[in-house]
């Protein structure tokens, strides 16, 4: 008997041992990157910088013309836009950056990341760039900051582009309704590239689309220091509510982009919006046939094009 527990003692100390090893491991091989080493990978030409309130934010600037400004979607960093910037650039000036928690900009230091604190940064950087009126056009989470920009600041916004936008009432998401647990922030640390296949491919209805280098990407950009307790942070700020009456404030000319075959906000929004838009000068809508949640990646060239027909009547 003596014998059996003394082989089961080892045995416990073995799996223990193993199990010390392998978090060790996964910590080691998901550790932070140093932004430095992003830059020079992903930063790309005309990469620029600018202190915020306290937060560093990565933005390019390119093209000529009327400004308009895109932000991307959750998860994502501004690299999404890349067709889009080759598509408006010509008629356009075209600004996009990271939003905090993203890519190369990381986290903010207030750890905010309510829509007002977002509104609140993007107000900088605008008139850092000595914009004071602007088309803006915004993805999914991006899609938020847009609408809610241009309802808090209806005087500064010319036009506005909703793709896949979030806010209006869904059934309920039962993870977001609690509560997340502290230790939640620390096990983001733990996750190996290979998950993250899964959650790329769920939103989008081609799931090709979701090569290697781009599984990469989106995992090197979430290890950049900072990025996943910040992301922690965000989670935690998601915001309830009837959206309706912000966004009867909103005066710009809006169009409504939405993926038919989106699995995570139902096509019904679509009309739901265009209903609470009481106070635009104009809504237009398209829904793409066999489109999921991520439009500019799932069809780039279509939405840019349909994008800067919008915008060459809108501005005009």
């Amino acid at each position: 008997m003596r014998q059996l527990v003394t082989l089961l003692g080892k045995l416990f100390l073995l799996v223990m041992l193993a199990l010390a090893l392998g978090i060790a491991w996964l910590a080691w091989s998901n550790r932070d990157l140093p932004v430095a080493v992003l830059e020079a990978r992903y930063g790309g030409d005309g990469l620029q910088q600018v202190k915020i309130d306290g937060v560093e934010l990565r933005y390019k600037l390119e093209g000529q013309g009327p400004p308009v400004v895109l932000l991307h979607s959750h998860f994502y960093t501004m690299r999404m836009w890349q067709p889009w910037v080759d598509a408006l650039s010509e008629e356009f000036t075209v600004v996009r950056y990271d939003l905090t928690s993203h890519g190369l900009t990381g986290p903010d230091p207030s750890e905010d990341y309510s829509r007002e604190r977002g509104t609140d940064l993007l107000d900088g950087l605008l008139k850092h760039l000595n914009i004071e009126r602007t088309a803006l056009a915004g993805s999914s989470t991006g899609g938020a900051l847009a609408w809610y920009y241009a309802a808090r600041f209806p005087n500064k916004v010319n036009a506005l582009v909703l793709v896949n936008a979030p806010g209006m009432p869904r059934v309920t998401n039962k993870y977001m309704e609690k509560e997340l647990p502290g230790w939640f922030g620390h096990l983001l640390y733990l996750l190996p590239e290979s998950l993250f296949r899964p959650f790329l491919e769920a939103p989008v209805v081609d799931k090709s689309l979701i090569t290697d280098e781009l599984l990469h990407e989106f995992h090197s950009m979430y290890r950049r220091e900072g990025n996943r307790m910040a992301e922690y942070h965000r989670l935690l700020a998601w915001e309830r509510g009837d959206i309706r009456p912000t966004l009867a404030r909103i005066t710009a000319p809006t169009l409504v982009m939405w993926g038919e075959d989106n699995p995570q906000l139902p096509v019904e929004h679509v009309a739901q919006y265009a209903d609470a838009l009481t106070g635009a000068a104009s809504v237009n809508t398209v829904i793409y046939p066999d489109i999921g949640h991520v439009i500019p990646l799932e069809i780039p060239t279509e939405s840019a094009r349909d994008t800067r027909t919008f915008l060459r009547e809108a501005l005009q």
